[in-house]
Protein backbone atom coordinates (compact mmCIF):
# COMPACT_ATOMS: atom_id res chain seq x y z
CA UNK A 1 0.00 0.00 0.00
CA UNK A 2 1.11 3.68 -0.82
CA UNK A 3 1.34 6.12 2.02
CA UNK A 4 -1.68 8.03 0.83
CA UNK A 5 -3.82 4.83 0.92
CA UNK A 6 -2.72 4.52 4.51
CA UNK A 7 -4.12 8.32 5.00
CA UNK A 8 -6.92 7.81 3.31
CA UNK A 9 -7.99 4.81 5.35
CA UNK A 10 -6.93 6.86 8.71
CA UNK A 11 -9.07 8.87 8.14
CA UNK A 12 -12.02 6.37 7.00
CA UNK A 13 -11.87 4.36 10.22
CA UNK A 14 -11.90 8.01 12.13
CA UNK A 15 -14.64 8.84 10.89
CA UNK A 16 -16.42 5.30 10.94
CA UNK A 17 -15.82 5.65 14.53
CA UNK A 18 -17.76 8.77 14.71
CA UNK A 19 -20.52 7.59 13.26
CA UNK A 20 -20.77 4.30 14.44
CA UNK A 21 -21.25 6.76 17.67
CA UNK A 22 -23.63 8.37 16.63
CA UNK A 23 -25.64 5.97 15.71
CA UNK A 24 -25.33 4.07 19.01
CA UNK A 25 -27.19 7.40 20.00
CA UNK A 26 -29.79 6.81 17.47
CA UNK A 27 -28.25 9.54 15.25
CA UNK A 28 -28.40 9.55 11.54
CA UNK A 29 -24.67 10.36 10.46
CA UNK A 30 -26.12 12.21 7.47
CA UNK A 31 -27.24 15.18 10.08
CA UNK A 32 -23.72 14.59 11.80
CA UNK A 33 -21.41 17.83 11.41
CA UNK A 34 -17.79 16.76 11.61
CA UNK A 35 -14.29 18.60 11.38
CA UNK A 36 -10.67 17.03 11.62
CA UNK A 37 -7.21 18.22 12.24
CA UNK A 38 -3.79 16.53 11.24
CA UNK A 39 -1.58 17.21 15.08
CA UNK A 40 1.07 15.95 13.82
CA UNK A 41 0.83 12.50 16.09
CA UNK A 42 -2.04 12.04 15.19
CA UNK A 43 -5.10 13.15 13.76
CA UNK A 44 -8.47 14.99 16.09
CA UNK A 45 -11.79 14.82 15.36
CA UNK A 46 -15.07 16.22 16.71
CA UNK A 47 -18.53 15.18 15.07
CA UNK A 48 -21.40 16.91 16.14
CA UNK A 49 -25.39 15.87 15.67
CA UNK A 50 -27.87 18.81 14.56
CA UNK A 51 -29.12 21.45 15.84
CA UNK A 52 -32.30 21.94 18.14
CA UNK A 53 -32.46 18.36 18.98
CA UNK A 54 -31.54 15.89 21.87
CA UNK A 55 -28.00 13.94 20.38
CA UNK A 56 -24.04 14.28 20.89
CA UNK A 57 -20.71 15.50 20.88
CA UNK A 58 -17.93 12.91 20.44
CA UNK A 59 -14.28 13.67 20.18
CA UNK A 60 -11.98 11.61 18.65
CA UNK A 61 -8.45 10.88 18.89
CA UNK A 62 -6.61 8.94 16.27
CA UNK A 63 -2.62 8.38 17.86
CA UNK A 64 -0.61 7.47 14.84
CA UNK A 65 3.13 8.13 16.33
CA UNK A 66 4.45 9.65 19.00
CA UNK A 67 5.51 8.76 22.52
CA UNK A 68 2.33 8.14 24.93
CA UNK A 69 0.74 10.94 26.01
CA UNK A 70 -1.64 11.00 29.17
CA UNK A 71 -4.46 13.43 29.32
CA UNK A 72 -8.19 13.61 28.15
CA UNK A 73 -10.39 14.72 25.25
CA UNK A 74 -13.03 17.82 25.77
CA UNK A 75 -15.14 20.05 23.44
CA UNK A 76 -16.18 23.71 24.07
CA UNK A 77 -18.34 26.23 22.79
CA UNK A 78 -16.70 29.73 22.55
CA UNK A 79 -16.66 31.58 26.09
CA UNK A 80 -17.11 28.07 28.10
CA UNK A 81 -15.99 26.09 30.13
CA UNK A 82 -14.44 22.86 28.38
CA UNK A 83 -16.72 19.62 29.12
CA UNK A 84 -13.67 16.61 29.82
CA UNK A 85 -12.95 13.03 29.40
CA UNK A 86 -11.54 10.86 32.11
CA UNK A 87 -7.83 11.32 31.81
CA UNK A 88 -6.54 8.35 29.83
CA UNK A 89 -2.90 7.39 28.71
CA UNK A 90 -2.68 7.28 24.72
CA UNK A 91 -0.55 5.12 22.97
CA UNK A 92 0.64 5.09 18.97
CA UNK A 93 -1.67 2.48 16.87
CA UNK A 94 -5.50 3.14 18.80
CA UNK A 95 -8.42 5.60 18.74
CA UNK A 96 -9.80 7.02 22.06
CA UNK A 97 -13.24 8.78 21.56
CA UNK A 98 -15.38 10.03 24.26
CA UNK A 99 -19.30 10.95 23.83
CA UNK A 100 -21.61 13.97 25.63
CA UNK A 101 -24.82 13.20 25.12
CA UNK A 102 -26.58 16.73 24.93
CA UNK A 103 -29.18 19.27 23.45
CA UNK A 104 -27.53 20.35 20.34
CA UNK A 105 -27.80 24.35 19.77
CA UNK A 106 -26.71 26.36 17.19
CA UNK A 107 -23.17 28.23 17.36
CA UNK A 108 -19.68 26.54 17.08
CA UNK A 109 -18.00 24.15 18.89
CA UNK A 110 -14.54 22.56 19.07
CA UNK A 111 -13.08 19.37 19.82
CA UNK A 112 -9.88 19.66 22.22
CA UNK A 113 -7.33 17.27 23.46
CA UNK A 114 -5.26 18.34 26.51
CA UNK A 115 -1.86 16.30 27.14
CA UNK A 116 0.75 16.02 29.56
CA UNK A 117 3.36 16.62 26.80
CA UNK A 118 1.66 19.24 24.39
CA UNK A 119 -1.13 20.66 26.18
CA UNK A 120 -4.23 21.95 24.62
CA UNK A 121 -4.35 21.15 21.07
CA UNK A 122 -7.83 21.42 19.18
CA UNK A 123 -9.75 20.78 16.30
CA UNK A 124 -10.61 24.62 15.84
CA UNK A 125 -14.42 25.71 15.62
CA UNK A 126 -16.96 24.32 13.46
CA UNK A 127 -20.12 26.05 12.88
CA UNK A 128 -23.80 24.16 14.19
CA UNK A 129 -26.35 25.57 12.10
CA UNK A 130 -28.55 23.31 10.92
Amino acid sequence: MSIPRFKWLRHSLTLGVAVAGLMALGVSPAHAVDKCKDLGNGRLCIAVTPVNQQGAIQVIYTKTGGPAVYGHLAWQAPGEDDHVSPNISMTAGHTYYHTWPTWVGPGYVEGVIWTDRYGRLSTDYVKVDR
